[in-house]
């Protein structure tokens, strides 16, 4: 009864460490992709909201409130949004690019990096009853 005792605790104090990593491993990742999904999607929300805008300025406008509003909400830094409209016609397209930081100084320990620099573009066409001149 005694050794078997030794043999579990000896067990644990190999294994406990290597189930350790694995799980700060896996909520370092979880903690990438809700931040890679979160540029995303208010990259595409701004693209969207400047494809759908009446005119070249409040195109950059609005995409720039929408995106500021939305990735506010995930675990990013230094967010920054590129808004390029072109000439605003008919066959016209919206390009909207950004960028962001990730902070992973809290799993150095894991040869992660402090930092991560995420990116996203979006290209979408222009609304074409939005551009219509009269």
């Amino acid at each position: 009864m005694r050794s078997s005792r030794g043999q579990a605790l000896l067990e644990l104090a190999l294994c406990a460490p290597v189930v350790i990593l694995l799980a700060l491993g896996t909520v370092a990742a979880v903690q990438i992709a809700g931040a890679r999904a979160g540029l995303e999607a208010a990259t595409q929300a701004a693209a969207d909201a400047a494809a759908r805008a009446p005119d070249q300025a409040t195109a950059v406008t609005v995409a720039q409130e929408r995106f500021s509003a939305l990735v506010a909400g995930y675990p990013v830094r230094s967010a920054t949004l590129s808004v390029s409209v072109g000439a605003f016609d008919r066959a016209g397209h919206v390009t909207a690019s950004s960028s962001a930081q990730v902070d992973l100084e809290w799993a150095a320990f894991l040869s992660l990096p402090g930092q991560l620099t995420l990116r996203s573009q979006v290209v979408l066409q222009l609304e074409p009853w939005r551009t219509h001149t009269p």
